[in-house]
């Protein structure tokens, strides 16, 4: 199975970046667009795992819910350049919350028997992979509502095909503390 600890987001959310999407798109040559449905922050992927790890993860992804629920801000638009193609993404304000939880999952899985990353956690929604655009440029320049994204919970995510179609389907979700600070 391939999987990933997610941030799963509500659908108004989806809504919204949807819609952004589709601006996005209007500037495109080509592209693999991300369905609606599949938006997500990811935390930490993972990838190929047998059953019995699986398990382990999700007792991981139990280990990390003592985090405190968050709320999160969507910030601006961006793109990860990969050749003469790119990715489009809606990036987040800073916070404090969340790189707190991305470090405990971090260090939980390391105690687990995983690897820490490498690479520096820059959290972003994928909106679109292998985009071809005749200005890049447009994407720095889009405005989007800074909406609140609300965390309650994480999820172990599994990446599969259902119906010949890209799906994550959430293995197990683990609710975060209720924050009762106003």
């Amino acid at each position: 199975m391939r999987v990933f600890f997610a941030i799963e987001l509500d659908d108004g959310i989806k809504d919204y970046l949807s819609e952004i999407q589709q601006e996005v798109k209007s500037h495109c040559i080509s592209g693999n667009f991300t369905f609606k449905e599949n938006f997500h922050l990811t935390l930490r992927f993972i990838g190929e795992q047998n059953v019995q790890q699986v398990e382990k993860l999700k007792q991981v992804l139990k280990d990390v819910a003592y985090n405190p629920d968050f709320e999160l801000r969507l910030d601006k638009l961006g793109s990860f350049k990969k050749g003469n193609r790119s990715i489009i993404w809606t990036g987040l304000e800073k916070s404090l919350h969340l790189q707190e939880l991305y470090n405990n999952m971090e260090n939980t899985l390391f105690q687990t028997g995983y690897q820490k990353e490498e690479r520096s956690y820059n959290p972003h929604i994928t909106l679109a992979r292998e985009v071809k655009m005749e200005n890049i440029g447009f994407i720095e320049k889009m405005e989007i509502e800074q909406l609140n994204v609300k965390v309650v919970s994480i999820s172990l995510m599994e990446s599969k095909r259902v119906n010949n179609k890209l799906a994550y389907v959430p293995l197990e979700r683990a609710e975060l503390q209720k924050n009762l600070q106003v």
